[in-house]
This record gives structure tokens, sequence and C-alpha cells, in this order.
């Protein structure tokens, strides 16, 4: 647990926090602070520590879970918290839908339901478990997926040296380009960085064309 001096000066310093969970979210994690790091001093963390608070604006979380209430204290005094629920079930190679265990999101959905008015959710549009806990809570959620009805749709995917495909966002058609990248992961993590842009308010042409550079982890292509 973070000590008494972790929590002052968060308390004091009120980064915005981005909170990463899901069978997804290591490579999420990845591309979402490789877009924020263009725009602000961003910290890629597993836990939240004294030196990632007095040096960034942006605490980007990779998290497991287990304990939502850990997460309170932070939550609730940061600037904003967002967080980003990817997929929790096995992503099928052959349709666009899929469920993971209910069990498996019910720490995700405790920590949604902690989280402030003023906070923003992101979730797997494709996955129905998480999908659900939309209807759940009252927070402004942005979905992202391949499925008709996501509010960042990934559609007319091509591969070549990597993967482009066009980004539709409320009535926007934008291109997107992965190079070297590939499979419906790494569109995720694309899709997930871009929701947390445009929460953020950033520019939604070049949050795209910053993913043209991101590489992803080692062995996750």
């Amino acid at each position: 647990m973070p000590n008494l001096l972790t929590k002052l000066f968060f308390f004091v310093k009120r980064p915005r926090i981005i909170i990463v969970v899901g069978r997804g979210r290591f490579c999420a994690t990845e591309a979402i602070s490789r877009v924020l790091e263009k725009y602000f001093k961003v910290a890629r963390i597993k836990k939240i520590d004294l030196k990632s608070i007095l040096k960034n604006e942006i605490l980007v979380l990779e998290s497991e879970i287990k304990e939502a209430k850990a997460f309170k204290f932070f939550v609730e005094e940061s600037k904003l918290a967002i967080l980003v629920a990817t997929h929790i079930g096995e992503i099928p190679p052959d349709q666009d839908f899929f469920a993971g265990e209910k069990e498996d999101a019910k720490g995700i959905l405790k920590l949604a339901k902690i989280l402030p008015e003023r906070s923003n959710l992101i979730l797997n549009f494709d996955d129905e478990t998480i999908r659900e806990i939309k209807d759940l809570t009252n927070l402004k959620t942005l979905t992202f997926g391949f499925q008709e009805g996501a509010d960042f749709q990934a559609t007319d995917i091509k591969l070549n040296t990597g993967t482009n495909f066009k980004l539709n966002y409320q009535g926007n058609i934008v291109p997107v380009w992965l190079d070297y990248l590939f499979g419906k992961e790494q569109i995720y993590s694309a899709l997930s960085a871009i929701s947390v842009g445009i929460s953020l308010n950033l520019n939604l042409v070049e949050t795209s064309q910053t993913l043209k550079f991101y590489k992803s982890l080692p062995g996750k292509k």
C-alpha cells in the first residue's frame, strides 16, 4: 500500500490517472503511453510511487485489480481518472463478438463503481461481459471494437507490412497504420489509445497518426 508521503504528494500534484485492466492491458498500456507522451509527461507504472508522481502529469497504471478499494484515494483525488477495460475473454479469430467470464469482471466493476462522476470509462465493446459494465454505472463511457455500435469502430482491415484499418468515430473516418504489427490485439490496443486521447481532448487525426510509430511490446505482434 502507498505510504502517507506518497498520498500527500499525490493530493498536491493531482496527476491524471489511467488504470488499464483486462487481458489486453499489456499492449494497451504501451499504446496509450506512446500516444500520450507526445503531449504530456507520462509514466507507465505497475504501482503508484512517489517518483512517478513528482515527475509526471499522467500515470498510466497497468493493473490486475486485486482490491478495488486500494485505488479509491487516487481516483478520488486525481484531476481525472480514466478506467480502460480491455477484453477478459479469449479473442476469437473468426468473429467479432465474444464474452469473458462474469466472475473475472467483478473486480473491474467494483473499481468502476468507486470512480467519481467526473471519471471516464473506456470499454471493449466486442467483449459482451466488459460492455455490460456501461449499463451498471453512470460514468461517461466510450467503447471501442470491430462491431457496429462501438464509438470507435475499426473497419476495412488490410494487411501488408503491417496493419491498416479505417477508424470510424462520430461520422469521421480516419486511416490508421500500424507498421509491422498484426492481430486483433494490436488493433484493440490502438483503439483504446485513441479513445483515451479523445477523453483528454486530443486531436483525432494527430492521435491516429502517432500510432504509426507505436512498436508494441517484445513478442506481442
